[in-house]
């Protein structure tokens, strides 16, 4: 993001004023939201986090946001995780909690001067509040190199054609479709806040943080539990965090490709032993594939790849069918082929709750979307 893109003398009320422009239905929540994720892109002091809305994707934030919102997680809570080491609460054994004896941490193998590459495709809501509900799509992707402490990039496109996933009700009117590239050493990228001495978070992970967690469930578990800021969760000390706080800690570590795969196995045990968390072996993705799902009963759900423990799907309902019954997530991965030097492409889903006989199982989701990983020799 370049200072182009960025009026860095706004004042707030001009902010919102201009946002306000773009869709006069804008809750004053999001105002705040996309104000300082602005004013944070801009390298402006940050105030205190808001609350991120992770249920209503509004067309004007997607718009001014796109490049920081895309595996960065919109916006972030740099509060930096310390070692505060709780007193751990024990995990169930894997026996009792399904599938887990499944996943196999696989990784793919990379060379000097390779790269990881994340590609993701999701689509979300555009609107609050119409009636019908319309969506707009985004695509992404993501470089690691094999050394993570080099330089990250970032390519995200808005469409209403997202590779491997069809968008419910798409915008009328030309969605704004162009690359926005973005860079970052080590994973700190424009938006990001918390001081020059800022190593990364559950909510903002970078190669130190991600490379440094270790594959112990028990740990990994009182970490996501009891971090000191977590998406939606109060900056309190003694506080846990939610079920769907933990969820989102969880996409936004994982869905970056660079966790080693013994710690894949071991993050997604500890989530499995979260209270409030729900595994669903053999949880039906839309191309037909299966995974092992995680629900938070006040949030969205992931779908782990048993084979190689890698987060291939994300699904988030409704937030009027949060915590209704028989909530379920879905996610696509298109087939390998062994002759296309093409990446594979994930699609990440939504929670699809019971739907009516009036309404598409699709429409019925606020966000959905699927990862897919491989390895390139360039990053671009």
């Amino acid at each position: 993001m370049t200072d182009d893109n960025i009026r860095q003398i706004w004042s707030d009320a001009e902010l919102d004023a201009a946002l306000a422009d773009l869709h006069d239905d804008v809750g004053d929540g999001d105002l705040t939201f996309a104000r300082t994720s602005l004013l944070a892109a801009a390298g402006a002091e940050p105030e205190a986090p808001p609350a991120p809305s992770e249920s209503r994707g509004a067309w004007r934030w997607i718009a001014v946001a796109a490049a920081v919102a895309t595996l960065t997680g919109g916006l972030v809570v740099a509060t930096q995780l310390t070692n505060r080491d709780p007193a751990p609460t024990p995990i169930a054994p894997a026996a009792t909690l399904p599938g887990l004896d499944d996943l196999r941490g696989v990784d793919l193998p990379i060379g000097p001067g390779e790269f990881r590459l994340t590609t993701s495709s999701s689509w979300m809501e555009a609107d609050k509040g119409a009636n019908p509900k319309t969506y707009v799509g985004m695509q992404a992707r993501l470089w690691i190199p094999a050394d993570p402490a080099g330089d990250w990039h970032l390519r995200s496109t808005l469409t209403n054609t997202p590779t491997g996933l069809q968008v419910p009700v798409p915008r009328l009117e030309p969605v704004p479709v162009h690359n926005t590239d973005t860079t970052g050493a080590g994973g700190i990228f424009p938006g990001m806040y918390g001081g020059p001495d800022f190593q990364g978070s559950w909510d903002a992970p970078t190669a130190l943080f991600v490379t440094s967690l270790p594959a112990d469930v028990q740990a990994l578990r009182a970490q996501l539990t009891n971090a000191q800021a977590g998406v939606g969760t109060p900056v309190r000390r003694g506080e846990e965090s939610s079920p769907g706080a933990v969820v989102q800690m969880v996409r936004k570590t994982l869905e970056l490709g660079l966790a080693r795969g013994d710690v894949r196995v071991a993050l997604w045990r500890a989530l499995a032993g979260v209270e409030g968390i729900v595994t669903t072996p053999g949880m039906r993705s839309p191309d037909g594939r299966t995974g092992i799902g995680f629900t938070a009963k006040d949030g969205g759900t992931l779908i782990a790849d048993q084979a190689t423990a890698q987060l291939i799907g994300y699904t988030l309902p409704l937030k009027e069918s949060i915590g209704g019954p028989g909530i379920q997530s879905s996610e696509v991965v298109p087939p390998d082929s062994s002759t296309s030097n093409e990446p594979r492409v994930p699609i990440m889903t939504t929670i699809l709750p019971p739907h009516s006989p009036h309404q598409p199982a699709e429409e019925q989701n606020s966000m959905a979307e699927s990862y897919t990983y491989s390895i390139t020799k360039t990053d671009h």
